[in-house]
């Protein structure tokens, strides 16, 4: 009897085949990518918006229990690590409100030696949606959120200059007129992120604990959050904070006139260019 000839089974993948399956996993990835990257930027952004809300609160917890007076923007001197936990710095806003919230501080990392988990989600002050240079974050601290320096003024001479040899004074919450439309805390720029704005300089965006409208960054398709003295946050364009000639956006009738405007001094009537 013939024996019938053993049928040939195939158990691997043609040539074609293989590239019709790597042809369609690319285009799924192609499609799912600005999808994932969405999603991500979405959840950055509540995040900040959260965080900043948050910190604003806290500003106002703190100078209720402090007859008024808002934490200090900074100390004075060079910024760094040692600096942030000197006794000066107990009451500047990077340690007083985290403290205030329950959170570790700036200076609690630095006196723990724990300084890289300040970049962390470990960090009250960490916004994941940041770019923060990994080549510079040993140096000094890097905040990707600032407190308004606007509202911190120094004192004037008599030909209404500033005095540059003057300390700016304790800030107290009643002296901000307009709480509601007057910014508390922005989105600040670090090293290397893309500019909000034609106008502003790469040196504005140096990840320091205070900004103004020009160190404000968008990190989220074009926007980015400020968070308001009376404790709200919200998402801006640069555009409605900064004019073509980079100075912030700004005349003495907004006050009365534009319900919508956004200040920067405690004063809505105090130029803050």
């Amino acid at each position: 009897m013939q024996s019938t000839p053993a049928k040939f089974h195939r158990t691997g993948f043609t040539l074609m085949e293989m590239m019709v399956v790597i042809a369609i996993i690319t285009v799924l990835a192609a499609i799912a990518y600005p999808i994932i990257a969405s999603i991500r930027s979405n959840a950055n952004k509540q995040l900040a918006l959260n965080r900043m809300k948050n910190l604003a609160a806290a500003a106002n917890t703190y100078a209720g229990a402090h007859n008024g007076i808002l934490p200090s923007e900074d100390v004075v001197g060079a910024e760094g690590w040692a600096s942030s936990i000197t006794p000066e710095a107990e009451k500047t806003w990077y340690n007083a409100l985290p403290r205030q919230m329950g959170e570790k501080t700036l200076g609690d990392f630095v006196k723990e030696g724990r300084q890289a988990d300040f970049y962390t989600k470990q960090s009250i002050l960490f916004l994941p949606g940041a770019s923060y240079p990994t080549n510079q974050r040993n140096v000094k601290p890097l905040f990707a959120i600032a407190i308004n320096t606007k509202l911190h003024r120094k004192s004037r001479k008599a030909d209404g200059q500033k005095d540059p040899a003057s300390l700016k004074p304790d800030l107290n919450m009643s002296t901000i007129q307009l709480p509601s439309r007057t910014v508390l805390f922005l989105e600040q720029g670090l090293p290397g992120e893309s500019r909000a704005h034609p106008t502003i300089a790469k040196g504005d965006y140096d990840g320091s604990c205070k900004g103004s409208a020009k160190s404000f960054v968008a990190r989220y398709k074009g926007r980015g959050i400020i968070a308001f003295c009376d404790g709200h946050a919200d998402e801006v364009s640069a555009k409605d904070i900064l004019g073509t000639d980079g100075r912030i956006i700004w005349d003495d009738t907004m006050a009365t006139n534009n319900q919508s405007a956004t200040f920067w001094t405690a004063d809505p009537k105090e130029d803050p260019n």
